[in-house]
């Protein structure tokens, strides 16, 4: 799918070195041939570092799922509550969230690889400190560190693909982006199980946060050779954007993700009624300090955009489904189905096998169909998801991982489809000197839309399961979430559909 807009032929035309053009972009003889890695216009050392950028992305949100499977050991062995259990998943989510657009504008100012390489330290150092946890509260905070952290690299990986990369190779590497968050959600459950049933070094599940440390310091260090400095417009941080935008985030997400295992207590109601009126002052201080002339946090005017809110609300939707899915199939497949942390990661493999086979296919497909992919990519995502609540439904006690491969394949497939092509949607219009704000608002909304899919259908799965394993809560339990996926996949469609429209008039215009 080629999704450049005019602002993309703008940024191509020139090949003079600036803020945001880093020296290793320029265009010289051998960086306009085809092949060995290397796309017209962009240089193979830039193609050299687009895997160690990558790298960060795949480490933030693979910690992400990593604990799902874990949860159960983590519980015993720390002696922690459900309750408590869900705290240590919330401190990730809620830091991680809040610090993704002030990441993004911290890139802009002081350079995003000197930014990315700052986090990734924090991010080592935090996951030392879970892995030598002694109860669930030091875990907690731990999580806490490493998640705003992992908000400070993170959003420096889009930037920078946006400052390196131009146009058709932008799409290039906004299309590995889409494939590394994928492989991370799966490969973070995956290793999650592996972990805890081979125990290595008796280490148990401390192993899973060791591990992050060695590998953070690691693409820190391929950075410092690798990776070009590039800046955007460096502005003043807005710290109280800042302050707002992490407490309307916090008010949403503390009560959706531990509400419901603390039994509902008043604070999570009320909770949950100040977080709009904290939103809607967060907007209105925004849309006040850039009348003013200032910078603020989350500018309104980006979303004046067609083509970037549309986009938005196709990733705020998508990914509230993917991130119930993620959750509550691994807790299924185990406390229901009676399955090992490292059976139910291996059940899993034909959703990873799906995924893998779209991130194959997805260039050629957009390519020739454009943003159609995603529209299809939702629909097969909707009809596996609704084929599995079908199976759940009829055989719940009975399913095993061979009948589950065919429908767990095609949601992979489906969510491949989607989850690949859709940032170069979201990102068509952003002028480079934008970068950094736009791909903190981005990621923002992917990371808070993944939380809220925990939290809330987190909720209504634990709300309904209950009993040994197969017993009918569990049925019911998957079936209700199964459906509500593919009730969310169908809203995907939709906006997927007007983000395509808008996608095809712009280029329609830039090509007149």
């Amino acid at each position: 799918m080629t999704v450049a807009s005019s602002t993309d032929s703008s940024a191509n035309s020139s090949t003079t070195p600036g803020p945001d053009r880093p020296c290793s972009g320029r265009r010289s003889a051998g960086s306009t041939t085809r092949g060995a890695g290397a796309t017209a216009g962009v240089s193979r050392a830039a193609w050299r570092a687009l895997p160690i950028i990558l790298l960060g992305s795949f480490l933030a949100t693979s910690n992400f799922f990593v604990v799902n499977v874990a949860l159960p050991t983590i519980g015993r062995s720390l002696d922690a509550s459900a309750a408590m259990l869900q705290v240590v998943v919330a401190a990730y989510s809620v830091s991680y969230a809040a610090s993704l657009v002030a990441g993004g504008r911290l890139g802009d100012r002081y350079g995003r690889r000197r930014v990315l390489l700052v986090g990734l330290t924090g991010f080592a150092v935090a996951s030392v400190a879970c892995g030598f946890a002694s109860d669930a509260w030091f875990l907690a905070g731990g999580r806490l560190v490493q998640g705003a952290a992992a908000g400070i690299f993170a959003p420096q990986v889009l930037s920078t693909i946006q400052a390196t990369y131009p146009g058709p190779a932008r799409q290039r590497a906004l299309a590995a982006f889409g494939a590394t968050l994928g492989i991370a959600c799966v490969a973070g459950q995956l290793y999650g199980g592996a972990a805890v049933a081979f125990d290595l070094a008796h280490l148990g599940w401390r192993v899973i946060f060791f591990t992050f440390a060695p590998l953070s310091l690691l693409v820190a260090g391929l950075a410092v050779r690798l990776v070009p400095e590039t800046r955007g417009v460096a502005v003043p941080i807005d710290l109280r954007g800042a302050a707002a935008l992490t407490l309307s985030l916090a008010l949403l997400l503390v009560p959706l993700s531990i509400g419901a295992s603390a039994g509902w207590p008043a604070w999570s109601w009320v909770s949950l009624a100040a977080a709009p009126v904290a939103a809607y002052g967060f907007v209105r201080g925004q849309a006040t300090r850039e009348r003013a002339g200032g910078s603020p946090l989350l500018p309104p005017s980006l979303f004046r955009l067609v083509a970037f809110r549309r986009g938005l609300a196709v990733v705020a939707v998508f990914f509230v489904g993917t991130g119930g899915f993620l959750l509550t199939t691994g807790i299924s497949l185990q406390d229901g189905l009676g399955m090992t942390p490292l059976g139910s990661g291996f059940a899993l493999a034909p959703y990873a096998l799906g995924f893998l086979v779209a991130s194959l296919t997805v260039p050629r497909l957009v390519g020739r169909y454009a943003a159609r992919v995603i529209v299809v990519g939702a629909v097969v995502l909707a009809a596996s998801l609704a084929a599995a609540a079908a199976q759940a439904a009829l055989g719940y006690a009975h399913l095993g991982a061979p009948a589950l491969a065919p429908a767990l394949a095609a949601i992979g497939f489906g969510q491949g489809l989607v989850m690949i092509p859709v940032f170069g949607v979201v990102l068509a219009e952003i002028p480079t000197d934008r970068a950094g704000v736009a791909s903190g608002v981005l990621t923002t909304t992917q990371q808070a839309a993944l939380a809220v899919g925990v939290a809330a259908l987190g909720a209504l799965f634990f709300q309904l399961a209950a009993g040994p394993v197969g017993a009918d809560g569990w049925r019911d339990a998957t079936v209700a979430v199964f459906a509500g996926e593919a009730a969310l996949a169908l809203l995907t469609v939709l906006f997927a559909v007007r983000a395509g429209g808008t996608v095809r008039r712009a280029r329609e215009v830039a090509g007149r």
